[in-house]
């Protein structure tokens, strides 16, 4: 914590909440609990459900009869979101462009009516928080996308907030910057020690300003757990897919054996949890087959594994993608592999053979 405990942490427990727009279920029934000082990040692509959680947290939207909101213990599932004491800072930022940086962290304690020393120690602490305070006196639009950014969060702070909610924080921001800034944002979240859900699709944006993360998907939590676990251990087929980008294919499972693109692979060979959920599974018996592009390599054709054909190759900096059709090449379904190196005369048209460690495949029954 900083200065004066700037911001005390409080837990939020979402209790059977769910929402309803209409006929349209948009949030399926779940119980969730954020710990005190977590920050919690929610993850899914578009129309998932993220913002609309992050909006019930807030007041800003009513969950369906039935639903708790407890904040710190206490339930505010009822109580206006000018009570609620959550800083929320908004994906476009919401500055004053007609206000200079320390009108802008001031305003909503002027609002309060605090007094003109206690506002303007508050304002002074917060731009030195986020490294801003020779820029105190200028117009906001005479900021970089960055300084606006860290301008938005001193205000959100400044009247501190019991929870930081933050919507896209970083997608307003250039591609050059947005780097820098998350790094800087992480920084800043884990010093204060606040309780803060931050809404995001981008999953680098995730693993690094989150300690908790939670998948969202159709309106539904598919996990919630550290980085690590969710990256380590995927709890359904779309977290399997979803974070990390994994390529996926249907695969059948024949007695003791699992096949995939032509490969026979021993059930026993596979990891103890890709064993655990093809239990019970029946001879002949569909499943789904996921692994990571980093967890695939390319062998000669003479060699072991799926026959595939090269359909192009990218050179990504720090690594080789190669995009690779299974079969004789002639499908539509592309399989991604990352290569530290290409290996010689691999090019488009290339025929060869695509390799994947037994215990680097995530499987789950369809």
């Amino acid at each position: 914590m900083t200065e004066e405990n700037l911001n005390q942490s409080v837990s939020i427990e979402l209790e059977n909440v769910s929402k309803h727009y209409g006929k349209t279920l948009v949030l399926q029934p779940f119980s969730l609990k954020l710990e005190a000082g977590c920050r919690t990040v929610l993850l899914g692509p578009s129309g998932c459900g993220k913002t609309t959680l992050l909006r019930i947290i807030a007041g800003l939207e009513t969950p369906d009869e039935g639903s708790r909101v407890l904040i710190g213990g206490a339930d505010v599932t009822d109580m206006p979101v000018e009570k609620r004491r959550i800083g929320f800072m908004f994906q476009q930022y919401a500055l004053f462009p007609h206000m200079t940086v320390e009108e802008n962290v001031a305003y909503g304690l002027k609002v309060r009516g605090e007094s003109a020393e206690a506002i303007d120690r508050a304002v002074n602490r917060m731009l030195a928080l986020v490294n801003l305070e020779k820029y105190k006196k200028r117009n906001v639009l005479a900021l970089s996308g960055g300084q606006r950014q860290r301008v938005a969060l001193a205000r959100a702070l400044a009247i501190r907030p019991k929870i930081l909610l933050l919507d896209e924080p970083l997608s307003a921001l250039d591609a050059q910057i947005r780097h820098k800034v998350r790094e800087e944002l992480a920084v800043i979240l884990k010093e204060l020690g606040i309780t803060a859900v931050i809404v995001t699709h981008d999953q680098d944006e995730a693993m690094v300003l989150g300690d908790h993360i939670v998948v969202m998907e159709g309106g539904r939590i598919h996990q919630a757990a550290s980085p690590r676990e969710v990256w380590d251990h995927p709890a359904t087929p779309f977290v399997a897919g979803f974070v990390g980008g994994s390529n996926r294919t249907r695969a059948v499972c024949n007695g003791a054996e699992l096949e995939w693109y032509g490969v026979k692979t021993p059930l026993e060979a596979l990891s103890a949890e890709s064993q655990k959920r093809l239990q019970g599974v029946s001879p002949g018996e569909e499943t789904f087959v996921f692994f990571r592009a980093d967890d695939a390599s390319l062998v000669p054709e003479s060699a072991a594994g799926a026959p595939v054909v090269v359909k192009d190759v990218h050179f990504m900096g720090n690594f080789v993608r190669v995009s690779v059709i299974p079969g004789d090449g002639t499908g539509s379904e592309l399989v991604k592999v990352n290569l530290q190196t290409l290996p010689e005369g691999v090019g488009p048209g290339a025929r060869m053979r695509l390799s994947v460690e037994p215990n680097r495949l995530m499987a789950f029954r369809v």
